[in-house]
């Protein structure tokens, strides 16, 4: 079996959702020694398709006749990998994405909200729930050296308390969010992740209040040190959960506190896992009770979770569901 997982960001150096995802899909397959392709051009058994961008290369993957897997509703803070438009409040399944998911042979999601709300909206394909998975060790600070990474790179006290968030710049409501939770928590760092983007960056970073820093997401060290000794990580897109980034959360035991409503990964953000707050003033007051120990982490449940959820345990179930793919056209 030789599988392609198909991803290609716009932006050199990406390090965002769909990178991610690619990433962390090719790894559990690794782990379970099915062999992943180089690029596209190879030949292969399987592709496996990330953005809709790749319409095209999907179109052409049927045509020849080579099973197709598409991973949704994974990367809906990546523009360049998210299925979903956001009005307002509401979450729409545009046409497009609707008819393409409706030609694979396979559709995953990583939890049965996600598939129950497909299936709302006519996605009638095969839709299998898998956790794009999370390597805990990843998360495993040998060293004060490693320890101290985010904090050497950032210019901060060793002992600084600090909340970390990640999205995109140009969400003005959630940057707007991030600023009433800061300002009500003067004393606390916050750190704001997303794609590069060095206008947007230096364009807000003048106007948020003194605590918060906009920064690139980092490389994966810096990334591994700050979720590690991070306190909080602030879910703050009421819309756009995204799996992968909270499953890291959990793997790193940083506590998760989320805004309402959730429209997806409402497994991962049960109550035995994460703080869900129903606005900006309760989850400021909900950081300052956990900082002060007036609230008790949840991180231990939720670690335990992410190691259900693991890479070798992700990688067996996409290694059945190819499997089972690529019998059945053996059979037609």
């Amino acid at each position: 079996m030789k599988i392609c997982v198909y991803f290609t960001p716009n932006i050199k150096n990406d390090n965002f959702e769909g990178t991610r995802l690619r990433k962390s899909l090719k790894g559990a397959l690794q782990i379970n020694d099915v062999t992943c392709c180089r690029n596209i051009v190879d030949t292969y058994d399987l592709i496996h398709f990330l953005s809709l961008n790749d319409e095209l290369k999907i179109n052409d993957a049927i045509e020849a006749k080579i099973p197709v897997v598409f991973s949704a509703l994974s990367c809906e803070m990546d523009k360049e990998a998210r299925i979903l438009v956001k009005k307002g409040n509401e979450l729409i399944l545009p046409k497009k994405a609707r008819d393409i998911l409706n030609k694979v042979d396979a559709v995953i999601v990583s939890d049965e909200t996600s598939k129950k709300y497909l299936i709302d909206n006519g996605v009638t394909s095969n839709i299998e729930v898998i956790s794009p998975g999370v390597n805990p060790s990843r998360f495993e600070i040998s060293d004060a050296l490693e320890s101290d990474i985010f904090y050497n790179y950032y210019q901060l006290e060793r002992d600084s308390k600090f909340i970390v968030s990640i999205g995109q710049y140009n969400d003005k409501k959630k940057i707007k969010a991030l600023s009433k939770i800061a300002s009500s928590c003067p004393d606390l760092k916050f750190f704001y992740f997303g794609k590069k983007n060095i206008r947007a960056l230096a364009r807000l970073n003048t106007s948020l209040p003194k605590n918060v820093k906009l920064c690139t997401l980092a490389n994966n060290e810096i990334y591994c040190s700050m979720l590690k000794n991070a306190s909080v990580m602030l879910a703050l897109d009421n819309s756009r959960h995204n799996p992968l980034t909270l499953l890291d959360a959990m793997a790193s035991k940083t506590q998760i506190v989320a805004l309402e409503p959730l429209y997806l990964n409402e497994e991962i953000l049960k109550d035995a896992h994460a703080y869900i707050a129903k606005d900006e003033i309760e989850a400021s007051e909900i950081i300052q009770k956990l900082i002060n120990g007036k609230l008790k982490y949840h991180t231990e449940e939720a670690y335990k979770y992410a190691c259900d959820n693991n890479l070798e345990n992700t990688g067996k179930k996409l290694k059945t569901l190819y499997q089972k793919l690529l019998d059945g056209r053996k059979v037609k």
